[in-house]
């Protein structure tokens, strides 16, 4: 869990709450629970949205561990490997 999406395609910042509906402006589309490529999950916290690219497998456990209850969204986003850093 090391790499995040802090702009869009077009190099717009994401603002600290909102990230979802702004990725889904970018072409990012929701998408079931599964380890798959281009996939991100957006994990809202108190005060910020943090937008992490899903790149491995172990990332994908750790970001779907049982034990956090954050709510989160999972999407596919074909810019995120460009993105995330």
């Amino acid at each position: 869990m090391g790499k995040y999406i802090n702009e869009d395609s077009k190099g717009n910042e994401l603002p600290a709450i909102g990230k979802v509906k702004m990725l889904i402006a970018d072409g990012a589309q929701r998408c079931n629970i599964e380890f798959r490529d281009n996939l991100v999950c957006v994990v809202e916290n108190d005060f910020f949205d943090a937008a992490g690219y899903v790149e491995t497998n172990r990332d994908f456990m750790d970001f779907n561990h049982p034990y956090d209850d954050r709510p989160k969204t999972w999407l596919v986003y074909e810019h995120v490997k460009k993105l995330a850093r």
